[in-house]
């Protein structure tokens, strides 16, 4: 091993690998810069660098269909957005995704529910006998949101119910 570093610093390899290191260096400093002064940009290669981050931060479920069968709820925080996704136990046991919901702020959020603080809820808030997926957010200036989802039949998707 001892030789094979020597060779390799008589051979002139250090003085090119230096010259390589020094460009990456540059380069990548250059970009930070850049990146510092334009959000847009810093948003786009931080998410080029990092790969994609998959959070389930909370779960719930109910009969959310009316049919009598239970779905669950999963609320998930990917890098960049906030969703719920609602799965229905198939007869062989298995999970089918229902719908995917995107939440329209990024940011997950918790209300008081019950006397307990959570970030996912099912309950019948209107009184008409369905069930509604609550799901708190906070938007880009930090204002909290509640987001209200009721499952229409008719056409089988779920509505953001608007408050």
């Amino acid at each position: 091993m001892k030789q094979l570093v020597q060779s390799w610093f008589k051979s002139g390899e250090t003085h090119r690998a230096f010259q390589v290191g020094r460009v990456v260096l540059v380069i990548g400093f250059a970009l930070s810069i850049v990146a510092t002064v334009h959000p847009g940009l810093r948003s786009t290669l931080r998410n080029a660098l990092m790969k994609e981050n998959r959070t389930v931060v909370s779960t719930a479920s109910g009969d959310l269909l009316g049919t009598g069968s239970t779905v669950v709820v999963a609320k998930v925080k990917t890098n960049d957005s906030l969703l719920l996704e609602v799965y229905e136990s198939n007869p062989d046991g298995r999970q089918r995704l229902v719908e995917r919901i995107q939440i329209p702020h990024k940011k997950d959020g918790y209300f008081n529910f019950n006397g307990v603080a959570i970030n996912l809820a099912i309950d019948d808030i209107d009184g008409d006998g369905k069930l509604e997926i609550l799901a708190p957010s906070f938007d880009q200036n930090l204002v909290g949101h509640l987001n209200v989802y009721r499952y229409d039949s008719i056409a089988g998707v779920f509505q953001r119910s608007i408050r």
